[in-house]
């Protein structure tokens, strides 16, 4: 009987840290999200910093590669892409923009640097986008978000501190991408 009353208190007793420790966990690691929009002025991608704590975002970098579309950047008249062209453009977002690297035309990563993008925050860049299959829904020119999927991303982020991290995901076949997951902290 007294090992029953026993492991009935340990029981009850883990069973109550378990709950004081579910109630206050709250998300704390890197997070990111990246949206795809077809436009006709160069398509456009979203970049959303989406950390619960001050994790800045010093970097992102976007590869085509493996996309079930195999999608390219379509930067240059006459060149790899399919009728229009855009090269990149920043759109929008006070993010501390510092650069990207050069997108040839044809090519399938683009890198871009950050100096000031705090949780909270978003950065809007277009660039045409095209896929390279025979028989696509809308023509090489139109990207819907099933051929985006498999393409992939990365984020490497900061605190004040110093800590750094580095979160990945791959997009969706609705032309999202979710790197990191934000972590528990209690």
């Amino acid at each position: 009987m007294t090992d029953i009353m026993n492991s009935a208190r340990y029981a009850l007793f883990v069973v109550s840290l378990v709950v004081c420790f579910a109630s206050s966990a709250r998300a704390c690691g890197p997070k990111v999200e990246i949206r795809f929009f077809e436009s006709s002025d160069g398509d456009l991608f979203e970049v959303i910093n989406r950390s619960q704590e001050p994790w800045l975002i010093s970097s992102i970098t976007i590869y085509l590669s493996g996309s079930s579309g195999g999608l390219i950047f379509d930067t240059a008249s006459g060149g790899s892409g399919a009728s229009m062209h855009a090269p990149l453009e920043i759109v929008s977002g006070d993010v501390g923009f510092m650069g990207a690297s050069p997108v040839e035309d044809g090519s399938e990563i683009v890198s871009l640097q950050f100096s000031r993008f705090l949780p909270g925050m978003k950065f809007l860049f277009a660039v045409d986008v095209d896929d390279r299959l025979g028989d696509s829904e809308f023509g090489q020119a139109v990207i819907s978000g099933p051929e985006l999927e498999g393409a992939r991303a990365s984020a490497e982020l900061q605190m004040k501190s110093g800590r750094k991290a580095r979160a990945k995901g791959s997009f969706g076949d609705n032309g999202e991408a979710k790197l990191g997951d934000g972590g528990l902290c209690v």
